[in-house]
């Protein structure tokens, strides 16, 4: 049998990089969860929108992450990219919040939140990503 078009199997590159988005997003929802518990639990004591808008900002990752890995299997260009522009985003959203907290140094750089999503920028810029996307 020919494996041609969306039937050709998925090289190890993207299904490496398949497994930490969809980590990212189980990561992400978590963090959403245990916020929205730091948020009921302490409603008087916190600022609540603050608390509100990074409780949707988790749900809202987890979710586009989660759908953009699903989408995968259809090899469309677009997907490659928007996941580059979400994990760029993520990586260097998670570089400014260490520097604003005082705490960016090399060690901190080392954070899983900072270094996932580099290491998916990096697997879907090697030639056998770009390949699977560029059928």
């Amino acid at each position: 049998m020919v494996e041609t078009g969306k039937t050709q199997h998925m090289p190890r590159v993207m299904k490496i990089a398949e497994f930490i988005v969809s980590l990212q997003a189980v990561q992400a929802l978590a963090g959403g969860a245990l916020l929205a518990f730091v948020f009921v639990n302490s409603a008087d004591d916190m600022n609540s929108g603050l608390v509100l808008l990074f409780v949707g900002f988790c749900v809202v990752i987890a979710v586009l992450a989660g759908w953009l890995a699903n989408k995968w299997i259809y090899r469309e260009r677009r997907d490659r990219i928007a996941v580059l522009v979400l994990e760029t985003l993520m990586a260097l959203g998670f570089v400014s919040v260490l520097a604003l907290d005082s705490d960016l140094s090399m060690r901190s750089l080392l954070n899983i939140n900072v270094v996932l999503p580099v290491i998916v920028v990096v697997l879907l810029l090697l030639p056998s990503a770009r390949a699977w996307f560029n059928r």
